[in-house]
């Protein structure tokens, strides 16, 4: 699966050029440099390549009908299949001049914990065997920005400026690259681990098993 999905995203590198929105009267708006909706735009990507695994595969493919529901894409042999695979897209960027970055990787309270599996995730969390993530990374491009408000045309494509460059995808399981301290602030959310993409690639957690990963998880923050 995963040499399957990383292969047919680099198929579609082009993809990575996204370069903004068109309506059906074919005008284009550039892109700005919001994070949450170049994240949008990765996981748009994505989703032609975890289809096309998904028919190769014959499995079924879903998606979550509400908003910050997890995963992403769930695929399934059908409803009451107890091994579904849950892949989740995250995106984040490198700051100038540094190689290490991480990720939020969802919540640890919600659907990780026994008492309310069901809550935030499209089927229970005991229904999943497996938990992987799709991780795109970018450098800002904060120069190539559009703030003029102008409208494209597909014929002055190649004059929109893209808000990002040199793109990195991977795909590794999530307990592989979990750290042991939560991120965002003050949200519930398991933070990853702060490397390189090489880490990334190689699963440098701090957990030897996915089990160790739930275990200390699920009781984050419960005791002193």
């Amino acid at each position: 699966m995963k040499e399957f999905i990383l292969n047919a995203l680099a198929e579609v590198q082009n993809g990575y050029s996204l370069c903004g929105v068109v309506d059906r009267r074919a005008r284009v708006y550039p892109l700005g440099s919001d994070t949450k909706v170049i994240s949008t735009l990765f996981e748009i990507v994505a989703r032609p390549a975890v289809a096309a695994y998904a028919k190769n595969a014959g499995l079924e493919l879903m998606e979550p009908r509400k908003q910050n529901h997890y995963p992403d894409f769930t695929l399934m042999r059908g409803q009451d299949d107890r091994e579904k695979i849950a892949i989740d897209v995250k995106t984040t960027y490198r700051l100038e001049g540094q190689s290490r970055f991480a990720y939020t990787l969802g919540s640890y309270t919600s659907y990780l914990r026994p008492e309310t599996e069901s809550k935030n995730i499209l089927f229970p969390y005991n229904q999943y065997g497996q938990h992987w993530i799709v991780g795109f990374v970018y450098k800002r491009a904060g120069g190539k920005r559009d703030i003029s408000g102008r409208i494209y045309s597909f014929q002055t494509l190649r004059q929109i400026p893209i808000p990002f460059d040199d793109v990195e995808v991977f795909m590794q399981e999530k307990w592989r690259i979990a750290g042991d301290r939560a991120g965002s602030g003050n949200t519930a959310n398991v933070r990853s681990i702060r490397g390189t993409i090489e880490d990334f690639r190689a699963g440098n957690g701090v957990f030897t098993s996915e089990s160790e990963f739930l275990e200390y998880w699920r009781g984050y923050r419960r005791t002193k």
